[in-house]
């Protein structure tokens, strides 16, 4: 499982710019003890101006983005990541988002599936143009 922590909140404080991602980094790293979760930071999630942002992703599931966090809510986001990898879809509601981040879900982003051929069950016909998604 991979955590995509932003690297620039806040980024519109350039005083302090960067400031959560390293902070976050260090309390997961000194929360885990054995477990192993790895952290990608990215420059940027879209979150802005709502700082602290943290997506969950996984490759065919639902990227579920929180915004407003702190590093008061690692226990949080290490359950909420787990739960969302233990998950098939990642899409809340088949797991469940811990009571303390609920209120702070920013985005949830579905992946898009493989497009059904012409002329297969569910896909489009001849002349009727594209495939559904």
């Amino acid at each position: 499982m991979t955590l995509l922590v932003c690297a620039t909140c806040p980024r519109y404080d350039p005083q302090h710019s960067g400031e959560f991602s390293h902070a976050l980094t260090a309390a997961i790293a000194e929360h885990l003890g054995g477990d192993k979760v790895g952290i990608r930071h990215v420059q940027c999630l879209g979150g802005c101006p709502r700082d602290g942002v943290v997506a969950l992703d996984g490759p065919g599931k639902a990227r579920v983005r929180f915004s407003r966090l702190t590093v008061d809510d690692t226990d949080a986001i290490l359950r909420a990541a787990h739960a969302h990898d233990a998950c098939f879809t990642g899409v809340p509601g088949d797991w469940e988002i811990p009571g303390t981040l609920a209120g702070r879900v920013s985005s949830i982003t579905l992946k898009r599936t493989a497009h059904t051929p012409f002329g297969a069950p569910g896909g489009g016909q001849a002349g009727q143009g594209r495939a559904p998604l």
